[in-house]
């Protein structure tokens, strides 16, 4: 059981049998703009869409203003009076990292063995307790992601681009969605240059931090995490990408 799911039981439920066996929904959140937006649409339509609860994944190379983001979940839960859970991998990133190496577009470890843990743990919990449907916030122009779960942002028939023009002007995000159209990890091997150069540009204490990664994977391996090398990759951002960042 994840380290805040723990937390969870002892402070969010005092009986278990609260938990009947029965048809539970929930809202699975990140801290990105799809996530916030879908939560906000839920809020607004309680008849539509039923809400027991809203887990978040917390991961430890999320950018810090997820935590902001997360923030805002924890208040209006508080005042709806739902459980709002953040659940921790059992496995650290940084020992990942130290078992397979720093991910790669080709090994991303760190979806299936750290990200995904989050999920098998509620999923486990919870399964002699009640039938979980999630709310994921995938978009109406993202069906090649839709698996078995609830979409309300694609219900409404609402796109990612229209989201984007509506985040860029919402100030928990820090900026971001004024430069960057998706929001991964900080050290996310699929991330763009632009994404990048947002992080050296307002976290440069995590960038180093990811330069200082990637090569030392580069170095041991003998392998690329990105297109070329990341000092190759630095001199890039520095030469034009972080000039583009607002």
């Amino acid at each position: 059981m994840g380290r805040v799911v723990g937390f969870y039981f002892m402070k969010g439920i005092k009986n278990m049998n609260e938990l009947e066996k029965k048809d539970m929904y929930w809202a699975s959140v990140s801290g990105g703009k799809d996530s916030l937006f879908m939560f906000r649409l839920i809020l607004d339509n309680p008849e539509k869409y039923k809400l027991n609860g809203v887990v978040h994944f917390k991961l430890e190379i999320d950018f810090p203003w997820v935590d902001d983001v997360c923030a805002l979940y924890k208040e209006w839960c508080q005042k709806l009076g739902i459980p709002y859970i953040e659940i921790s991998p059992r496995m650290s990133w940084y020992d990942g990292v130290k078992r397979w190496g720093f991910p790669t577009r080709l090994g991303r470890w760190c979806n299936s063995n750290y990200k995904l843990d989050c999920r098998r743990q509620f999923e486990k919990t919870f399964k002699d307790i009640a039938n979980i449907h999630w709310y994921v916030g995938f978009c109406a122009d993202e069906t090649h992601r839709f698996k078995n779960d609830i979409y309300p942002l694609a219900i409404e028939n609402i796109n990612e681009s229209d989201i984007l023009e509506w985040a860029k002007n919402v100030p928990v995000f820090n900026n971001y969605y004024k430069t960057c159209k998706r929001q991964g990890c900080m050290f996310c091997p699929l991330s763009s240059m632009i994404e990048k150069a947002y992080l050296k540009k307002y976290y440069p204490d995590k960038y180093k931090e990811m330069c200082d990664y990637v090569k030392d994977f580069e170095n041991k391996k003998h392998k690329l995490v990105y297109h070329a090398p990341i000092d190759v990759i630095n001199e890039r951002i520095d030469k034009k990408w972080i000039k583009r960042v607002i």
